[in-house]
């Protein structure tokens, strides 16, 4: 990702990530790169502990770990045809690739270095978010002192997918005020 920026001479870009792929990006942020103007981050934190009930499922009964993963994955309030599409789509990722993926993200642990992070940052979250709750989002915005936080409600884990607009409309509001103060 870094090779593509750095090749396409962008000097502003803004990476915005997803659970682990929040991780990613505040390895990246950490980094400092020269490329960044800021950073989003959506449903992640800076340690991304997984519980083992999660993990020993996955490698003991796949099928039910996935329906185990939506569940905490959405809201409550999430339209259940979501949950239940989400369920098939993990079913065709194979089971190990998932238990490395959860595996990685408990290893993730950022939580002594995150204050270092000085790039203007987005941190959302859904309010009944389970995999990475808003406590992860508030740790952040308590540590980064360029972070404000978007709590959307009605949502958990996959927010992008439960409340698109409110995510969008997030995501727009924080690029203008970039622009306002990076023109």
């Amino acid at each position: 990702m870094t090779q593509a920026i750095v090749e396409r001479r962008l000097t502003s870009a803004v990476l915005v990530g997803h659970s682990m792929g929040g991780a990613i990006a505040i390895e990246i942020a950490l980094a400092r790169q020269p490329f960044l103007a800021g950073i989003v981050l959506v449903g992640s934190g800076a340690r991304l502990r997984v519980t083992p009930v999660i993990k020993d499922e996955v490698t003991r009964d796949y099928a039910h770990a996935a329906e185990v993963i939506a569940e905490w994955a959405y809201s409550p309030k999430t339209d259940p045809r979501l949950r239940k599409a989400s369920i098939q789509e993990l079913l065709e990722v194979p089971a190990e690739v998932t238990y490395g993926d959860f595996e990685a993200c408990d290893n993730f642990d950022r939580m002594n270095d995150i204050g270092r992070i000085d790039l203007p940052m987005l941190i959302v979250c859904g309010e009944d978010d389970a995999l990475t709750p808003v406590k992860y989002s508030q740790y952040m915005k308590q540590k980064i002192r360029n972070a404000r936080i978007v709590v959307i409600p009605d949502a958990g884990h996959s927010v992008m997918l439960e409340r698109p607009e409110e995510l969008n409309e997030a995501l727009r509001s924080f690029l203008a005020e970039l622009r306002l103060s990076h023109p």
